[in-house]
C-alpha cells in the first residue's frame, strides 16, 4: 500500500499575511472572471441565459441591475447552427456589437481547445466572458 499524499496546508497567520488580489467580476458583485458551470435540466433557457450574458457583456449593459465589465466575450454554441443563433440574437437585441463572437465548430478539449481558445484571447485581448 502506497503512502498518501499528505494534505497541503497553510496556518493561519502566513494566509492573514498573504497579499490576495481583489476578484475581477463580469457581472458587479456576481459572477467574477473564471471558471462557471450553468447547469439545469433540458430545455429551462441555459442557451438563451448564456447568450443574453455574452450580448450584454459586449454591449456593456447592466445585468439585473448590476454593472458588466464591458469586453470582447465569445459564445460557444456548439450545438446550433448559423440561422439558430441568428434567429435567438434577433429576440434578445435589435444591435448586436461586433465584439461578441459566437463559435458553432471547434476542436474538442483534449484536441486543440485550449489552443483555440488561446488564439482567440490573443486575437481579441480585451476579452471578458467566453
Amino acid at each position: 500500500m502506497s503512502k498518501p499524499t499528505p494534505l497541503q496546508t497553510i496556518d493561519g497567520k502566513t494566509l492573514m499575511s498573504a497579499p490576495i488580489e481583489p476578484l475581477d467580476f463580469v457581472v458587479d458583485m456576481f459572477m467574477s472572471q473564471g471558471l462557471h458551470i450553468l447547469a439545469g435540466p433540458p430545455k429551462v433557457g441555459k442557451s438563451w441565459l448564456a447568450l443574453w450574458l455574452a450580448v450584454s457583456v459586449a454591449k456593456g449593459d447592466p445585468l439585473w441591475g448590476m454593472e458588466t465589465k464591458q469586453g470582447s466575450t465569445l459564445y460557444l454554441c456548439l450545438e446550433d447552427s448559423t440561422r439558430r443563433i441568428q434567429n435567438r440574437l434577433c429576440q434578445i437585441t435589435e444591435d448586436a456589437p461586433s465584439n461578441v463572437h459566437f463559435c458553432m465548430e471547434s476542436s474538442i478539449l483534449d484536441r486543440g481547445l485550449e489552443e483555440q481558445l488561446a488564439q482567440f484571447i490573443s486575437d481579441h485581448p480585451d476579452t471578458v466572458l467566453i
